[in-house]
């Protein structure tokens, strides 16, 4: 029998059984109202307690926001995700009761966990590189961004490079001169250069965020290895969407960083020796955050949500990201090494999460 209670129990009917096991930890209501005020009478003190919803209906925003919860798992969620406002501890939604009791006991076992730091950023690509490589049942779904990128690179490149071709050959039968052939051959090859560059640029901007799907599919089974419960899943176009939107806020900020920082060099010359680093981690900051995004995503975190997390999770973020970088300076690996990447970033979104249940805070007597 344990001496502490650090888990709150919310359900709509009392005759619910808990199971013998979880007892000595649970402190049982069945009236949101009352739940509240006792919440609200801890100690300020007072953090780390899970927060279990058993009855869909009742509603959890208030409940959330209250400072001694750091960890919400909710039984029969919402068909619709709109329905909850987003939040960093919702850490579960679980169709029945038994996987529910199970999560629990699972994080009653295990040992708590530490806050991820910097080499825990540097390691985890790593670590998600080497979850795909053990289990063969990943692959074909690891090669889905490589896939889409290659595709759409030919049929981007193919009718433009075509397109030049036709339109240079008939310039080339206007004119008969030997001068003017050349120069239209020169033309010609300028003007395949450019349709295969804008190709590839089309390529890379679209295939990360129409491979989004397979990616939080990776995302999923990582959890599963690290037995983390299972989130509600999103559409195909939402998930596109909201990849496209994040990719976007990448490249801009991105952009608007590099315009600023190459103006600096350009008006002074001798801070290229800080613009130039400068670079370097700002464009690892971005890369993480967008890498990141797909565990966080799944968390029900809208872009606004997630700068707490990175700002409380500053040097794991930036180690992260200067590790992917380091990764993706090898030519042609950005798209082999991206689903690696995303599952080194759902360890190290888990690692952050299951590290801010802290456990056990709450005794028998504040229970009681």
């Amino acid at each position: 029998m344990s001496s502490t209670t650090n888990i709150i129990w919310l359900q709509s009917h009392q005759d619910e059984l808990i199971p013998n096991e979880l007892r000595s930890h649970v402190a049982l209501f069945t009236n949101e109202d009352a739940c509240y005020q006792f919440l609200c009478s801890l100690s300020t003190a007072i953090r780390g307690l899970t927060l279990v919803i058993t009855d869909s209906n009742i509603r959890t925003d208030r409940l959330v926001e209250l400072k001694p919860i750091s960890c919400v798992y909710i039984l029969s969620p919402p068909v619709s995700k709109s329905s909850l406002k987003p939040s960093t501890k919702f850490h579960g939604f679980f169709k029945d009761r038994k996987t529910l009791v199970d999560q629990i006991l699972s994080d009653l076992n295990r040992r708590k966990a530490t806050k991820p730091g910097f080499f825990s950023g540097i390691f985890a690509p790593f670590q998600g590189l080497y979850f795909i490589l053990k289990h063969k049942s990943t692959w074909s779904r690891a090669l889905i961004p490589c896939l889409i990128f290659t595709l759409l690179l030919f049929v981007c490149a193919i009718p433009g490079v075509w397109g030049m071709h036709i339109l240079t050959a008939r310039l080339i039968q206007r004119n008969t001169s030997r001068l003017a052939r050349v120069g239209i051959w020169i033309l010609r090859l300028a003007a395949y250069f450019i349709a295969i560059c804008l190709s590839l640029i089309i390529a890379l901007l679209t295939a990360q965020p129409l491979s989004s799907p397979a990616l939080e599919s990776l995302v999923r089974a990582q959890e599963r290895e690290l037995k983390y419960p299972i989130r509600p899943e999103e559409s195909f176009c939402s998930s596109v969407w909201r990849s496209l939107r994040i990719a976007t806020f990448s490249l801009l900020i991105s952009f608007v960083i590099f315009i600023v920082l190459t103006s600096i060099e350009f008006f002074v010359p001798p801070l290229i020796f800080i613009t130039t680093p400068l670079k370097f981690l700002t464009t690892a900051w971005i890369i993480a955050y967008d890498i990141i995004d797909y565990p966080l995503s799944l968390h029900l975190l809208g872009v606004r949500e997630r700068t707490p997390w990175f700002r409380h999770y500053l040097w794991a973020t930036m180690g992260f990201g200067i590790s992917i970088e380091m990764m993706f300076l090898i030519p042609g690996a950005f798209f082999l090494l991206l689903p690696a990447a995303v599952c080194g970033a759902t360890r190290l979104v888990v690692a952050a999460e299951r590290a801010s249940i802290d456990q056990p805070l709450l005794m028998d007597d504040e229970a009681s």
